[in-house]
């Protein structure tokens, strides 16, 4: 017995020996790529698991996806401002918590990790202590949970931006997710439709600079500017942060895409799986965004067979940007929208005889709407169509139709000039650079440059750099191409102007409630009809 007691002892010495500290200079992260279950026992048997495998590797950290815990009439109360404040740790007071609460807080606590989980919140007005309560009723939130390696909730984060969702309430304060680990890194957090908007993507980076940031999703894929992994990889390129991004898989409906990313490196690793799975995904990060020091597998493609099975939706404003075919050989333009003009300088070869997809350059600066919300964008693009309509476009071709080599492509794009807001603290323009490739990743760092004017003159932030925005003059980007490719879908700059948003704030009606119910009820029965 003595025996047995020392050999527990001596693992448990070994294993928190490999945790991550304050004076290491890199740490372990893990995010689950989780395909939609509709039962709950299922998924929290399954979240347990998956936490575990993350242990298995190391982790210090592992990150869930949006929506695939909790759905429907399934409701978790966070009450983070009372009986969370004096019985932190939910596992070690079951009689007081939801199960789904107590059993991550006791999988935390077991394998001495910080565990990050998305559910659907219920807070009751009625008995709300410390509470903002605009109204006495119950209210619905899409909401992150933090426990730590205790197995204590020590942060709760409201999606501010909600996609649809009309069962639930944005957060009723702008409140940011924030919260320091015992690794000396400090994380924000947001959900899935807030990557678009300024609070909370970049004002939680910005104002309180911050180098690693995660992100729980259940996204839907829109070519040509808005695949996962694309968006997820520019973000942290333009960001320069460490981005653990955690994705539900639901392929049928268009829901797919996980990684974790680095900086200027890209993606330290990532996924878009065109087949139905759930996976852990594993990798060291450097405490400084880009520093890495060891090798990592980045993008893992998918098995041919299933490359196509994603369902991919295509941005339906493109056939109104201004726009013109390219032709083979050499070629030098410019196209102009409003304040937005590009330069394009292009070199294409076709390669065999066969036909090959019909490349097109593209302009805009107007705004486009997502889920009723009118947002400013502003973008450059050259991007593939199937034929010589601009309605073909974008065209995902497949790999026996890469008959085009670009051979050389840059882009020269002078735009709104970046305005630093001094009440959020942050900018208010953000130009990414974005690229989509048949295998449906981005072009990898190292085979583009991206270089924005303002920041080479203002240094790395924009933030000191105010008396340079006064002058008035536009922003310059150059965004080109290193090496040739012939499986580029679609490569430009795409900018969100902020300051151009607008909210009309108009409240769901009971038409708008029902077509959301029955799309969620679609999404999940499609997963049923799977099993």
């Amino acid at each position: 017995m003595r025996l047995s007691v020392l050999s527990v002892f001596l693992c448990f010495v070994l294993y928190t020996e490999q945790k991550s500290t304050q004076q290491d200079d890199s740490y372990v992260a893990a995010v689950v790529e989780y395909e939609v279950k509709s039962d709950v026992a299922t998924n929290i048997k399954n979240y347990l698991q998956l936490i575990q495998e993350a242990a298995e590797q190391d982790a210090d950290i592992v990150v869930f996806p949006e929506m695939t815990l909790t759905r429907g009439e399934r409701r978790v109360s966070i009450p983070i401002h009372g009986l969370l404040k004096d019985f932190p740790v939910p596992a070690v007071r079951p009689d007081l918590y939801d199960e789904i609460l107590v059993s991550i807080s006791g999988a935390a606590q077991k394998h001495q990790m910080y565990v990050v989980i998305n559910v659907q919140e219920v807070m009751d007005c009625n008995n709300a202590t410390g509470e903002y309560c605009p109204e006495q009723k119950v209210y619905l939130f899409n909401t992150n949970v933090v426990f730590d390696r205790t197995g204590a909730v020590i942060d709760r984060y409201r999606k501010i931006n909600l996609f649809g969702e009309y069962t639930r309430t944005p957060a009723l304060k702008p409140d940011l997710g924030i919260f320091t680990t015992d690794f000396g890194v400090t994380f924000g957090h947001f959900i899935c439709f807030d990557l678009m908007f300024q609070v909370p993507a970049v004002q939680v980076v910005q104002k309180h600079n911050l180098t690693d940031v995660i992100f729980s999703t259940m996204w839907f894929s829109e070519m040509p500017y808005l695949t996962a992994a694309q968006i997820q990889e520019a973000y942290a390129y333009a960001m320069n942060v460490n981005l653990l991004a955690a994705g539900a898989n639901n392929v049928n409906v268009g829901s797919a895409g996980s990684g974790i990313y680095s900086g200027k490196t890209g993606a330290l690793i990532s996924v878009m799986p065109g087949i139905p799975t759930t996976s852990v995904f594993v990798s060291r990060v450097p405490k400084v965004p880009g520093k890495v020091k060891e090798s990592y597998p980045g993008p893992i493609s998918d098995d041919p067979r299933s490359l196509d099975s994603l369902v991919l939706i295509s941005d339906p404003s493109l056939p109104s940007h201004v726009s013109r075919p390219l032709v083979e050989g050499s070629q030098e333009f410019i196209l102009t929208d409003k304040e937005v003009s590009c330069m394009f300088r292009v070199k294409l070869q076709q390669r065999t005889g066969e036909q090959g997809p019909h490349y097109r350059a593209f302009v805009k600066d107007s705004i486009n709407t997502y889920s009723r919300r009118d947002l400013g964008v502003a973008a450059c693009s050259v991007i593939a169509c199937k034929n010589e309509s601009v309605k073909s476009c974008p065209f995902r071709f497949n790999k026996t139709e890469e008959n085009v080599e670009i051979k050389e492509l840059v882009i020269e794009m002078t735009t709104h000039r970046l305005h630093y807001n001094t009440s959020l603290q942050c900018d208010d323009i953000v130009y990414y650079p974005t690229s989509f490739k048949n295998n449906k990743f981005p072009v990898r760092p190292k085979n583009f440059t991206f270089e924005e004017t303002s920041k080479q003159e203002a240094g790395s932030s924009i933030r000191n750099s105010v008396e340079i925005n006064m002058k008035g003059r536009k922003e310059h980007i150059t965004y080109k191409l290193n090496a040739p490719q012939t499986d580029l879908v679609a490569f430009g700059v795409w900018g969100r102007i902020y300051n151009k948003d607008v909210n009309h704030n108009k409240p769901p009606t009971e038409d708008d409630l029902q077509n959301y119910l029955e799309i969620e009820d679609w999404i999940y029965k499609k997963e049923k009809n799977q099993d």
